[in-house]
């Protein structure tokens, strides 16, 4: 990281005097902790004001209230508290400290035929075995907290069937040693900064995200952000303000997730990467949440040789929505994404909705926006059903549609796919993966789950439908290349099972797909599957 951009994160640190609080969060994807902890929201068991909008969560749940709030859901249900998994904790200093040692987890993921699969980290688009070990601890004193939770990968990363539009030699077996979900942070009440190397999450969705998410590997970023809803006359607000370093890591090796898995040697030069999530929930409309996001890269050389003020430099996410940023009219490269989102529960009948639009191509104004509202936009939408039963037992009905391919505005204006506009060669991703949505680049996908949930433990099926860049990389090309549209049809189960302190997560997927690789008549299957281990001490 270059030392200018290191002393102006430090800028961004604040010095809070603040109340005690436990600070400890749940990492994004923890045995799909972030769903259940929807459900229970909709069964009103959780905070009506938290958004899910800004993750990962804090809110006072650590491991050990969240897995017990898990379990004993039902109004005077007596389970068996000995099989109840919880964290050890150690206060010190007369209870102004604690010590916790964090979950040791493991997870595998394998591919049958070719790569597939997505929010999984560090973990490379790949045929084959892969495996993420993960612990550590964590402790507070005051206003300080810090927590030390590194990662540990290892694959085999075999060849896998690859054609000229599709794929590439694979970079054989790799392993990485990460930091993983870890941070040092400063708390004041509802607020915390500090350094982090946490995954985060952008947006309403529960599968994908426009603009963030933990399908990459995670990146070093200074946050200021809410922990908890911070309520004012006016209503609720969450945000999160993040500046941080995008690589490509070229001795890890790997392919370009935003180029159909193809290698590539391009310029090798960190990027600068600042976004701002913010959300707001009317006290007046209890169960409506409002958002917005915004995005922005620069190559760290260009940004040392622009020449303006900090706010303009650093945080030009902060500037205008349809201001051209200093760094643009400078003639540096840069490239931006936008998104707006809403999320609607209704407790009564158990129920939510959420919708995001985003824009990847940069609006002159009002009157661009309105004219070619399609041009460079991708949506997400989705819902979640929870049909209570009797004690700690629910159903769950979880549908969720992504589009991200060109719309057919591309035949007057090319704005290309998601993650690549602009003259940032690698796109908006860390270490060859998209930041973003990571089921592929100019992907379409729906998805629907179906649960039978008691209490922490789940099993349930899955389908999903992954349309692959539908339009044809590089957009009008595709009608030149003859591409014939390439579809995958998955169908699987998935489970979650805990025995004392020892949770188990499970999903098994085969996935069809017809004109493999956009060859006519290739018809490949592939077998998916990814268990998730957790031990709490």
């Amino acid at each position: 990281m270059n030392l200018n951009i290191k002393s102006a994160y430090l800028l961004l640190l604040v010095s809070f005097a603040a109340l005690r609080t436990n600070a400890q969060v749940i990492p994004i994807g923890f045995l799909d902790f972030d769903g259940h902890a929807r459900s229970l929201q909709l069964l009103n068991r959780l905070d009506s004001n938290i958004s899910f909008f800004v993750r990962p969560s804090n809110y006072g749940l650590g491991f050990d209230k969240s897995l017990k709030m898990g379990l004993k859901m039902g109004e005077g249900w007596t389970g068996m508290d000995s099989t109840m998994p919880s964290t050890t904790k150690y206060y010190f200093d007369d209870g102004k400290g604690i010590f916790m040692v964090l979950p040791t987890t493991l997870k595998s993921k394998f591919n049958s035929h070719h790569p597939f699969g997505w929010n999984d980290e560090a973990m490379k688009a790949a045929k084959g075995l892969q495996s993420a070990v993960s612990g550590g601890f964590f402790t507070q004193y005051g206003p300080f907290s810090l927590q030390v939770q590194p990662e540990y990968y290892q694959g085999s990363n075999p060849d896998f069937e690859f054609n000229s539009a599709y794929g590439a030699k694979a970079t054989g077996a790799y392993s990485n040693f990460l930091p993983g979900n870890s941070s040092v942070l400063v708390h004041a009440g509802a607020m915390a900064a500090g350094f982090s190397t946490q995954s985060i999450w952008f947006g309403p969705g529960q599968y994908s995200s426009l603009i963030l998410s933990n399908n990459a590997t995670s990146f070093p970023h200074l946050s200021f952000h809410t922990t908890r809803p911070l309520c004012t006359p006016l209503g609720t607000f969450e945000w999160q303000l993040i500046a941080g370093t995008l690589d490509e890591d070229s001795a890890s090796g790997g392919l370009y997730e935003n180029r159909h898995l193809k290698s590539a040697v391009l310029k090798e030069d960190s990027r600068y990467y600042n976004a701002v999530n913010i959300s707001f929930q009317p006290r007046f409309l209890k169960n409506v949440f409002i958002g917005a996001a915004r995005a922005f890269q620069i190559y760290s050389g260009d940004l040392q040789s622009l020449e303006t003020n900090f706010f303009n430099k650093y945080l030009v996410v902060l500037n205008p929505g349809f201001k051209k940023s200093t760094v643009q009219d400078a003639g540096f490269r840069g490239d931006q994404q936008f998104s707006i989102f809403t999320r609607w529960t209704f407790p009564k009948s158990h129920a939510e909705f959420y919708f995001e639009y985003g824009q990847n191509d940069h609006k002159a104004n009002f009157r661009d926006l309105a004219i070619n509202v399609q041009a460079g936009a991708a949506y997400l939408v989705g819902f979640k059903k929870v049909i209570p039963l009797k004690q700690s037992r629910f159903i769950e009905l979880n549908g969720e549609m992504i589009q991200m391919a060109q719309s057919a505005d591309y035949l007057l204006r090319n704005t290309g796919n998601w993650y690549e506009h602009s003259p940032v060669y690698q796109g908006m991703t860390n270490d060859r993966q998209i930041i973003g949505a990571g089921s592929g680049f100019g992907n379409n996908v729906q998805s629907l789950k179906f649960n039978w949930v008691n209490g922490i433990q789940r099993i349930g099926i899955i389908a999903q439908r992954v349309q692959h860049d539908p339009i044809g990389f590089r957009g009008q090309s595709a009608l030149l290349l003859g591409k014939t549209p390439w579809n995958e049809l998955c169908y699987g189960i998935n489970a979650r099972f805990a025995y004392k302190s020892l949770i188990a997560s499970l999903e098994i997927q085969y996935t069809s797909s017809k004109n493999y690789a956009w060859e006519a008549g290739n018809r490949k299957s592939n077998l998916y599957s990814l268990l998730n281990l957790a031990y709490l001490w």
